[in-house]
């Protein structure tokens, strides 16, 4: 099998020739397109991971000021004519003349609620949210609709699928009530562009928020769109093997500690601390990757002779 092979068979459910591996990390936002793209090509060819999974350090054209509640009605996301498309668009052209064709290329992409709250504030946010929810919602819906029609151009550039994070969930940020009417909605129209589309597939990574000790609301969550899912073990104390049979015995992408041996180990424990991944979650269905991004602390960078490890060790894993 060769890495797109791999990772169908994976989508499938089946069991491949060997595990696949694929981990990633945030570039700086002030990189060119040239440079991101660099970046990435380095990160796919130095540990021969299987994936290729396409950052989003670049902010959307999200314009607006919000004085009061009605506000919310009227804020503008730019479509995929705006110059702001074009960073993105170049990042993946630059990266697809490379390695397309190799692997399965993923574009990564926050949630409308996120878009939001990076261009607006989490508190202000949060504020209008409880106060005036009507108003956010016609908000989030024109982020989501900008949002669907980026997510088309990616695709139609020629990338495999979409990354999504899912965010929001986090324990008493949000009633079970208003998570359903402002969040959930327009996670699955995002969600809803690569379904029905041949070959297309949905990553769904559950992230949290650092304020909520990265938890997420995982039952929210169990039911959404998502060919393979993939979800933070250490925060959550949901295991490989539960995790299985929670979703459904969806796929699983994950396991390692985005916070511990990827980041300081020695190659002896970070080859141990994979196989161990997989030797609970098996061979079939499973994509070997971390809970997240992968975050070392302020100052140090990432190494990726580590990331090159644990790849190995999940190619080097008796199926």
């Amino acid at each position: 099998m060769n890495k797109i092979e791999r990772v169908r068979a994976v989508l499938r459910g089946e069991k491949p020739d060997r595990v696949p591996a694929g981990f990633w990390f945030h570039y700086p936002g002030t990189l060119t397109a040239e440079e991101t793209a660099a970046e990435h090509i380095k990160l796919f060819r130095e540990t021969d991971m299987d994936i290729v999974k396409i950052m989003q350090d670049f902010s959307y054209p999200l314009t607006g000021t919000i004085t009061r509640a009605s506000d919310w009605r009227h804020i503008r996301f730019g479509g995929t004519d705006s110059k702001e498309f074009e960073k993105p668009k170049e990042i993946i052209s630059r990266i697809l003349d490379e390695v397309g064709g190799e692997a399965l290329t993923l574009m990564t992409m926050f949630g409308p609620f996120k878009a939001a709250s990076f261009a607006f504030g989490d508190d202000e946010l949060m504020f209008w949210a409880k106060e005036a929810p009507d108003d956010v919602a016609e908000g989030i819906k024109i982020i989501a609709d900008g949002m669907t029609q980026w997510l088309q151009g990616y695709l139609d550039l020629g990338v495999d699928g979409l990354y999504y994070t899912a965010q929001f969930a986090e324990p008493g940020r949000f009633t079970q009530e208003q998570w359903e009417t402002l969040v959930k909605p327009f996670d699955e129209q995002v969600l809803s562009v690569c379904r029905g589309q041949d070959g297309k597939i949905n990553v769904l990574h559950m992230c949290g928020e650092p304020e909520y000790q990265f938890r997420v609301e995982l039952p929210r969550l169990r039911a959404m769109p998502g060919d393979i899912v993939n979800w933070s073990v250490k925060d959550n104390g949901l295991s490989l093997k539960d995790g299985r049979a929670f979703f459904g015995n969806r796929p699983v992408l994950g396991g390692m500690n985005n916070k511990s041996h990827l980041v300081s180990g020695t190659e002896e424990a970070i080859f141990e601390e994979a196989q161990s991944c997989i030797r609970e979650a098996g061979t079939a269905g499973f994509m070997l990757g971390a809970d997240c991004t992968i975050q070392p602390p302020a100052g140090q960078k990432v190494e990726l002779w580590r990331i090159r490890a644990a790849v190995q060790a999940a190619h080097e894993f008796p199926v």
